[in-house]
């Protein structure tokens, strides 16, 4: 009989709801505050530290969520670091992720770096294929609702990306943190930037493309939520293939200007380019011994 799997799904639901009421909210408000005093949108420069491209890499592996509730994508952290939008992040960590403080958000960094979702879906893919055919089928039939689901995931997870399987599911949540904790105030832009380094190897070791990347994080996600991939309709999964085609099409529409301080925001050519550290700040000084 399968062991049952550990799923934070009401934490995954818990971040879409408090996301929507929070930082989207903000935003929101300041768009109509905006149309109000001259009906043209305030153009926000990214505060990030442009002679580092780790800016960038974050900006891209976090787009996707940070499109979903409104944030600005091209801008490092998604929205103005302003008293109510750290009030809002500092919120949002604490019900979704237990985080509180500068401490708390860096063991969970750490966390998803050494082990994360992946090391679970690893121990559960091998589970399944350790059994013969018909011990699987059995072993199916047994098992109804998210639990059926989140093992078909496995096996979908496993069959599309091996032991590669939830590694950006993992690497780009870091990217989440990292710019919700500077945004609360927990981290400085400096370190916010730093700790995306290890998340950034990682990615750029085992991806070609920002698709392929992307699509793995939806994967991913869909295993941890228990949602069917394979099937379209009106759930978070299918939002998060249209919200990265969106953001796509506006990169390819404005390829001929500046994409906030980047021509494009899904680049495939940092995969191909060196990943080029701040000079004053280091994942390792902000994170502590990491393991490879």
């Amino acid at each position: 009989m399968l062991k049952k799997s550990k799923i934070r799904i009401l934490v995954a639901v818990c971040l879409c709801a408090v996301l929507s009421c929070s930082l989207s909210g903000c935003a929101g408000k300041k768009k109509k505050q905006e149309k109000k005093e001259n009906n043209t949108k305030k153009e926000l420069v990214s505060p990030e530290d442009t002679s580092s491209n780790l800016g960038h890499w974050a900006r891209a592996m976090g787009a996707v969520l940070i499109y979903m509730n409104e944030g600005n994508v091209n801008y490092f952290g998604g929205y103005e670091k302003t008293e109510g939008n750290q009030k809002a992040a500092a919120k949002i960590l604490k019900e979704s992720w237990n985080i509180t403080d500068r401490e708390s958000l860096i063991t969970t960094i750490n966390e998803l770096l050494q082990t994360g979702a992946r090391t679970e879906y690893r121990k559960e893919a091998k589970e399944l294929n350790d059994m013969s055919a018909k011990k699987l089928r059995t072993a199916m039939k047994q098992l109804s609702g998210d639990m059926k689901t989140h093992y078909e995931m496995v096996q979908y997870n496993w069959k599309k990306w091996g032991t590669t399987g939830l590694l950006a599911w993992d690497m780009c949540r870091i990217s989440h943190l990292a710019q919700w904790g500077y945004v609360a105030d927990y981290l400085t832009l400096e370190e916010a930037q730093a700790v995306i380094e290890p998340a950034a190897v990682k990615l750029k070791s085992r991806f070609s493309s920002w698709d392929d990347v992307q699509m793995n994080w939806m994967d991913g996600y869909a295993l941890y939520a228990s949602i069917d991939a394979t099937k379209g309709g009106d759930n978070a999964y299918v939002d998060r293939v249209g919200a990265y085609a969106t953001l796509k099409e506006s990169d390819s529409a404005s390829s001929g200007e500046p994409v906030g301080q980047k021509k494009y925001l899904f680049d495939d050519n940092l995969f191909q380019q060196d990943i080029v550290p701040l000079s004053g700040v280091t994942a390792e000084s902000v994170l502590g011994t990491q393991k490879k």
